[in-house]
Order: C-alpha cells, then sequence, then structure tokens
C-alpha cells in the first residue's frame, strides 16, 4: 500500500502526512528569507518584486510537481 503525501483540493493540495507538511513549511521558509534576503539588496520596489516572482515561481513549481507525484490519482469520468 502507498502512502500520499498531498490530497487534492480543488486546484491545490493539501498535505495529508508529516512529509508533506515538513515539505510545504520548508517552500513557505525558503520563500520568505528568498523574500527577506532580496528587499535586503534590493535598491527599488519593483525590483524586488521581478526578483522575488523569478524565485517563487520556481519554488511553487517544485513543490506543485512534489505534490502532484505523491498524491492519489483521481479517475476521472
Amino acid at each position: 500500500m502507498k502512502r500520499y503525501w498531498f490530497r487534492k483540493y480543488g486546484w491545490s493540495y493539501i498535505p495529508t502526512s508529516i512529509t508533506g507538511s515538513l515539505i510545504t513549511i520548508f517552500a513557505l521558509l525558503f520563500s520568505g528569507w528568498i523574500s527577506w534576503e532580496i528587499s535586503r539588496q534590493a535598491s527599488s520596489n519593483i525590483e524586488a518584486l521581478i526578483c522575488f516572482f523569478a524565485y517563487f515561481t520556481c519554488i511553487a513549481f517544485w513543490w506543485k510537481w512534489i505534490a502532484e507525484s505523491t498524491s492519489e490519482k483521481t479517475k476521472e469520468p
């Protein structure tokens, strides 16, 4: 029997195990740390937003890929 880390909820995924929760917390903490570092070094708000968008989309992509790969597959009609 395969253990699932996430459950699909609408367009997103909800962690259903400790591993899924840890991955989600790590992604959120890493995004926050990146945001703090970028805002510290950026010379303008627009520059900070552009840099943050690039990092955040990469983090969100990998989180969603892991969530999709480790969630229960639903049969669609």
